[in-house]
């Protein structure tokens, strides 16, 4: 993967696209390629977790199932 990124850009992430924002807005937003954004968004819905629950979870947790 070309970027790992930490707990908060993935909540970013996440609160963008609750948020409606498209996923080439959010790489906008947060200055990170869309590619990279598609990439934790296929992680995100393969994880089994809905966006909400994902979003309560704390720092740790998230950077151990998505960061490599």
């Amino acid at each position: 993967m070309a970027n790992t990124l930490d707990p908060m850009d993935l909540k970013q992430i996440i609160t963008l696209h609750l948020d409606g924002y498209s996923n080439r807005k959010i790489g906008i937003a947060l200055s990170i390629s869309r590619n990279t954004v598609n990439t934790y968004m296929r992680l995100f819905k393969g994880s089994g977790y809905t966006f909400k629950e994902l979003l309560c979870f704390d720092n740790k947790r998230l950077e151990v199932l998505f960061t490599f």
